[in-house]
């Protein structure tokens, strides 16, 4: 078991148990480096040449003496954690200043039943970006929630499909945020059905619920995932849809001016574009 390891396991730990005052210290855990130091020493346990081993809780000096309120319960825990074995025992942990961690948190929750609550909460917590796409939004409150967060200074983008009922919504997102309308151009017509907001390049909700009062009476589900990777993926879905706006806007002016080469389709004349052509923007 490496250092991260082992601090993942003791947050995991901390979270489920009854500590008292664990609402406090999970923060601070969360920003501590532990390191470990093997020496020669004998540990003089019962078990034949095992050595002594050090653990070292390294914290941003500001927030030491904090930490240290806490050191019995965080070093039996960390006695718990400590996995068994012959070479060596975890014979004492110290605390000392240091740089400050770059644990990020990862998890992952999927939910069934209050869904809406659950979206709300979210979005009330985001800080500083909200990338949002949807297929279908109408609920007024997730809007409301929405305004909120941008008069707190909060970016917010949507990319929504262009369709008759979110553009007969009682409320106006243009008017409100920078909102992007994508229509799927192809032979047939198609909707954008993606369903996921970005919060801080960091949490991604996305599932089955759309944006809309009837959702809340539908069965749905949804997943809230923590974990940059996931989010920075989902943001690349995101400035995807972006740009297949913009290439059917382009599309669309050169179609008027019929400079796309046509082919013939089931009897008739088609344009690459009809046919679900986009251009590629990379090209010289």
């Amino acid at each position: 078991m490496n250092e991260q390891q082992f601090k993942k396991l003791l947050i995991d730990m901390v979270s489920m148990g009854d500590y008292a005052c664990k609402d406090e210290l999970l923060p601070l855990l969360k920003i501590i480096n532990i390191k470990f130091e093997k020496t020669a020493g004998f540990a003089y346990s019962g078990v034949w040449n095992q050595r002594k081993e050090y653990a070292y809780i390294e914290i941003i000096p500001e927030r030491l003496v904090q930490i240290k309120s806490h050191v019995e319960y965080i070093k039996n825990m960390c006695y718990e954690v400590y996995p068994v074995n012959d070479d060596y025992t975890l014979s004492d942990i110290f605390f000392k200043p240091g740089t400050l961690s770059d644990y990020e948190e990862v998890s992952q929750e999927v939910l069934f039943d209050n869904i809406h609550r659950q979206i709300v909460d979210e979005i009330r917590g985001a800080k500083y970006v909200i990338w949002i796409a949807m297929a279908w939004f109408t609920d007024p409150q997730l809007f409301e929630e929405l305004l909120k967060k941008k008069k707190q200074g909060v970016t917010i983008e949507i990319v929504i499909d262009d369709n008759d009922k979110n553009r007969n919504a009682e409320f106006s997102l243009e008017s409100e945020f920078s909102t992007y309308w994508v229509t799927i151009q192809s032979l047939y017509k198609n909707i954008m059905h993606d369903k996921f907001c970005i919060i801080d390049f960091r949490t991604v909700v996305h599932g089955t619920f759309n944006w809309t009062k009837a959702a809340n009476y539908n069965k749905e589900t949804i997943s809230i995932d923590n974990n940059r990777t996931t989010a920075e993926s989902f943001a690349d879905e995101f400035v995807r849809l972006k740009k297949v706006l913009f290439c059917n806007t382009y599309c669309e002016k050169a179609l008027a001016l019929d400079l796309f080469p046509k082919t013939r389709v089931n009897s008739r004349y088609v344009s690459k574009y009809e046919r679900g052509y986009v251009p590629n923007n990379n090209r010289g």
